[in-house]
């Protein structure tokens, strides 16, 4: 059995005649330790799919399980690192990450609590910024707090929801280059959600498609192969890399593809034909026995035409 699971699962948004169906008969299956990428499409459902794997949306088909137990709501055995930085504006970095892990360790006197914080501080290299707030921070160093945050609470399972999505090429790199390095130093079973196939390949040992929504699912996996640790400079001269990139990337446009004719098969309703009325061709004089009334008296309520 695997350690976490998404067993034919599927939801859906809406009343039941208006209702959209996000996700249909999802099936995952993740081992310990391994660093598994779902890639997809903007809207095909990927938060959708982190949402549930995180206990935030129950499923109105299947099950999640991890560790054979079935989620049902938010726990601390699993970790989510949204988009945003989701930092309390109020609270220094120190403090933003120290709140979150009294809620999950509150036995730990002052001291253990600091020396807790400053060791995973340390790990995403936060050290001389842990008592600015975060609008003292770059981009970069706000989504290192939000991973120092989330790796703080020692989640078993690590759920990353495009965290990256939103820096610059530069900065990106470097926070791939350390998330791949803490999972190699501290192993956790990672799931991560990415558009970018290029850093599904650098990071993930396989790599899961999901399909274009709606009623959107999940695809072939395409293993890993490639050894590590993976040096991003060498990895384009890489010929599996090549290979590994490619495939994924005629497979998600074979799917964009199929997505496109499906929609241009639909039923078309012809509309009836109109034509805008001609007002030249109306005569300019008013009927016999009718005032000549201006706009601007018409509009006043005090004139006789409101009376």
């Amino acid at each position: 059995m695997s350690y976490l699971e998404i067993a034919n699962a599927s939801v859906g948004f809406g009343s039941y005649d208006n209702r959209t169906e996000v996700l249909t008969d999802v099936t995952l299956s993740v081992e310990e330790n391994e660093f598994v990428a779902i890639v997809g499409f903007s809207g095909a459902g990927k938060s959708t799919l982190i949402s549930l794997l995180a206990g935030l949306i129950h499923p109105d088909k299947g099950e999640i399980r991890i560790g054979g137990e079935v989620i049902q709501e938010p726990s601390p055995r699993l970790g989510i690192m949204f988009q945003n930085y989701s930092l309390l504006p109020w609270l220094s970095v120190y403090e933003n990450v120290a709140l979150a892990v009294k809620q999950v360790f509150p036995q730990f006197s002052k001291r253990e609590l600091r020396a807790h914080v400053e060791k995973y501080l340390a790990m995403v290299s936060l050290t001389p910024a842990l008592n600015k707030k975060p609008a003292e921070l770059s981009g970069g160093m706000r989504q290192r707090a939000s991973l120092a945050r989330t790796l703080a609470m020692q989640p078993e399972v690590l759920l990353l929801d495009e965290p990256l999505s939103a820096l610059d090429a530069l900065t990106r790199a470097v926070i791939q280059d350390e998330i791949i390095r803490i999972w190699e130093d501290d192993k956790r079973t990672i799931v991560m959600i990415t558009n970018d196939v290029d850093e599904a390949v650098l990071m993930a040992d396989r790599i899961v498609p999901l399909t274009l929504g709606p009623r959107a699912t999940l695809g072939s996996a395409f293993p890993v192969q490639l050894p590590r640790p993976r040096n991003r400079t060498n990895l384009n001269t890489n010929r599996e890399f090549r290979r590994l990139r490619n495939d994924i990337s005629k497979y998600m446009v074979n799917l964009n593809e199929e997505a496109k004719a499906r929609s241009e098969s639909q039923v078309v309703v012809d509309l009836p034909t109109m034509m805008p009325v001609d007002f030249s061709a109306l005569p300019l004089q008013p009927a016999k026995g009718r005032r000549r009334v201006s706009l601007t008296k018409a509009l006043n309520p005090k004139t006789s035409f409101f009376k």
